[in-house]
């Protein structure tokens, strides 16, 4: 075989290899949308739901307990922050600066919670992490972004 064959079948094999391990680490990867896992387009970054547990009755208030890759904080310190919101409401959605926080309203029923990651100025850092929980007395909802549940 000639060197040149050998170059680009060792090259075409190489490109194989990395091509499947990228899918494979796809296919392992936890899913947006998944219960209480978390992840995303996030560069590594990870956000796990570790209460309330996947399919938990609560009645509000509730605590919410996360466990973030990166260290959380106000928004003024430059650090990373939480927004909750249920179901598909993205506009009204609570800021959470900490790993724990108490949810004082939530929408009676069963609902879909979501936890997503966000930079210091609110957009998306592109991991969320959902749980489905049912709530059993819920509370007053908040008017506008930000305002909280």
């Amino acid at each position: 075989m000639r060197a040149s064959t050998m170059m680009w079948t060792r090259g075409a094999a190489a490109a194989a290899v990395l091509l499947l391990a990228a899918g494979g680490l796809a296919a392992c990867g936890g899913d947006e949308g998944t219960d209480s896992g978390g992840s995303g387009s996030g560069g590594g970054m990870t956000l796990t739901v570790l209460e309330p547990a996947a399919g938990a009755d609560v009645a509000v208030p509730f605590t919410v307990k996360v466990d973030s890759s990166v260290p959380l904080g106000p928004s003024e310190s430059g650090r990373h922050h939480v927004h909750i919101w249920f179901d598909g409401d993205e506009e009204n959605y609570l800021i959470v600066e900490s790993d724990t926080t108490q949810v004082a309203a939530a929408p009676t029923g069963e609902h879909v919670m979501h936890v997503s990651l966000r930079n210091a100025n609110h957009s998306a850092a592109g991991v969320e992490a959902t749980t489905r929980l049912v709530v059993a007395e819920g509370g007053d909802m908040p008017s506008g972004p930000g305002d909280g549940y």
